[in-house]
């Protein structure tokens, strides 16, 4: 067996290097190393914190977009913002920019009975599109998309009836506001469908 007293120089430096992490060459490479995982880690909160802003505002925005629909019945565009951005941001993304800025557009038009129910039932809705359509690395398939919006739709449903009753006080009314919901999670997902494969694709093959 080799002797540590016959080991090249070099044989020793690394043995010492690997058993020993603050010798002056591997503690250089190793703060070197924690140094890089720092700023990638600051870049990254960076810009999901960048995106999270950019999700809020366009949820906002959205929500005010309508549509005529046949009958009469006004639909909005906020269900498509938040569809969009799940599948293309992520299901964190997703809560924050549904949640807060469906809350926020309560507040704005007024509906303040509302903003702690969008907070909550958008921000789900959010989450969910983001768990089930996002997928890390690769263009999510149209088949995932469908999936994940459709469970988004039905939570959304369910959870803006029980707002409903709660804040109008009556069933009846309640069940009468299921088509309006219907018809804007709808457009949400043939919008979602056209539009979030793609707009995933162009973003994230730029990074």
């Amino acid at each position: 067996m080799e002797s540590n007293a016959y080991r090249k120089p070099e044989q020793k430096l690394k043995t010492a290097c690997r058993l020993n992490w603050n010798c002056h060459i591997c503690g250089r490479k190793v703060k070197n190393m924690q140094n890089s995982n720092t700023i990638e880690k600051r870049s990254q909160s960076t810009r999901q914190m960048v995106y999270m802003g950019v999700a809020i505002a366009l949820c906002v925005v959205a929500t005010m977009v309508l549509i005529p629909m046949p009958g009469g019945a006004m639909v909005h565009m906020g269900s498509a913002a938040l569809y969009i951005i799940g599948i293309v941001f992520g299901r964190w993304v997703g809560a924050v920019g549904g949640g807060i800025g469906s809350m926020i557009f309560d507040a704005i038009v007024g509906l303040t009975g509302y903003t702690p129910f969008s907070l909550v039932i958008k921000g789900v809705a959010g989450y969910l599109v983001g768990y089930f359509g996002h997928t890390p690395n690769r263009r999510p398939s149209y088949g995932r998309v469908l999936i994940a919006t459709l469970i988004a739709s039905l939570w959304t449903l369910a959870g803006y009836v029980v707002a409903w009753w709660a804040v109008i006080g009556s069933w009846q009314a309640a069940i009468a506001n299921i088509p309006f919901s219907l018809m804007t999670s709808a457009l949400g997902i043939v919008v979602a469908l056209a539009v979030g494969p793609k707009l995933y694709e162009l973003i994230h093959k730029k990074k």
